[in-house]
């Protein structure tokens, strides 16, 4: 991606009405991924804006079933097609690298098959380094962009995250890693509602995954028709928050797309980005959390300094935390349409760094998850006080951090 291609994109994204999203996916995957990002935003831009651009996580262009039939073919044998009765070539949903069918084996199981679209990776690393070395070019004139919002870093995260997905067998580990975090932590938390879907191993590679058709509706769905009920929010923040605050190694991608809801029970599925933070960001960032959660501005601006790598003092703190006061002025029993917890987050951390703090370049990854529930919050009851309604969640959590590492 060349700079005039990215200037493009920027300025669709954020230039008068909504931006054009069959424009977005014909300039190439890396463009897809940008816009994804800029759907968490709410800081950046108005929420009719991100919910359009949301719908790149879940509703990407698809292919026609001729391609679908020659992609098996390329990417199985014989021998793969015959364990199926039928493979349903219309897809049941589209993202940006990969594409799934429903299908039933030879035994009548139902399963989906998920296949991944096209050869992106030469093109999708070319067009990152191409956008890596602009981004370089500005910050080399303007340091502070580096400090404040992090592009370089939030490029290699997309490039990360992006390259693993391209390996559909990077899904099955990542289950793994979250399952086995399920099986151990199960008599010490409740995760008794947390599924997720069985793989047939013996069908997948790197192209192709075969798993269990979940009979649910995902998050993005019943969003989309507001259906998803609000307790179902909090049992999402209450499970995803374990497996960030207290054991710091959770979903990497916890978008709506990715959170199946079936009867009572949460299915995570695309599980091949798994996020790790150490315990100064993910303790840091629950002690925040819960003075927050009870309106004490003082104690936030003294843990999000003691997050820091580098921490300020004397007159600098003082002055941060008068400041951190008047952001937070109206604050205090805000719904979550009034006051955004992702724009308000952002500004603090650009405060902080504005005031001499610099911070873990893993926090993005925790950050941008509490993008995704921030957003799914404003679209499922934009009359919620979220904050307070997360306070019981918080006095269970605690106990369980303070004991040390899991």
């Amino acid at each position: 991606m060349h700079w005039i291609a990215f200037i493009r994109l920027i300025r669709d994204i954020f230039g008068p009405g909504l931006p054009d999203l069959d424009k977005i996916q014909e300039q190439g995957l890396l463009a897809i991924k940008i816009a994804q990002v800029f759907a968490l935003r709410i800081d950046f831009l108005n929420e009719d804006t991100c919910r359009h651009l949301s719908r790149l996580y879940r509703h990407t262009l698809e292919l026609p079933a001729e391609e679908v039939d020659l992609l098996l073919k390329k990417y199985t044998d014989a021998s793969f097609r015959s364990e199926f009765a039928d493979i349903d070539t219309r897809p049941l949903a589209t993202a940006s690298v990969g594409q799934v069918h429903r299908a039933r084996l030879q035994n009548g199981t139902e399963v989906v098959v998920k296949l991944i679209k096209q050869d992106f990776s030469r093109k999708f690393v070319r067009d990152v380094r191409s956008l890596e070395r602009l981004f370089r070019l500005i910050i080399f004139f303007y340091p502070k962009l580096q400090k404040v919002a992090d592009p370089v870093g939030i490029l290699k995260n997309i490039e990360e995250y992006t390259t693993t997905e391209l390996n559909l067998l990077n899904e099955i580990a990542g289950q793994t890693i979250l399952r086995d975090i399920h099986t151990s932590q199960k008599d010490r938390f409740d995760l008794s509602r947390l599924r997720f879907a069985d793989f047939h191993r013996n069908l997948c590679n790197e192209n192709i995954l075969v798993s269990e058709y979940i009979e649910g509706r995902t998050f993005d769905e019943l969003l989309e028709e507001g259906l998803l009920p609000y307790e179902k929010m909090l049992q999402l923040f209450h499970v995803h928050g374990f497996y960030m605050f207290a054991v710091g190694i959770f979903h990497g991608d916890i978008h709506p797309g990715n959170i199946i809801l079936k009867d009572k029970d949460l299915y995570f599925v695309d599980t091949s980005a798994i996020s790790r933070v150490g315990p100064k960001i993910r303790r840091g960032l629950f002690n925040f959390f819960k003075a927050l959660a009870y309106w004490d501005y003082e104690k936030c601006a003294y843990f999000l300094n003691k997050m820091a790598d580098v921490e300020i003092e004397g007159r600098r703190y003082d002055t941060f935390s008068k400041k951190m006061l008047t952001l937070y002025a109206d604050f205090t029993d805000s719904t979550v349409s009034q006051v955004s917890l992702t724009r308000r987050m952002m500004e603090t951390i650009k405060l902080g760094v504005h005031s001499g703090m610099v911070f873990e370049k893993g926090m993005y990854a925790i950050i941008k998850s509490l993008m995704y529930l921030d957003g799914m919050a404003i679209r499922c009851n934009p009359d919620a006080v979220l904050m307070r309604d997360m306070r019981p969640f918080i006095s269970e959590m605690e106990s369980l951090i303070e004991t040390g590492e899991p």
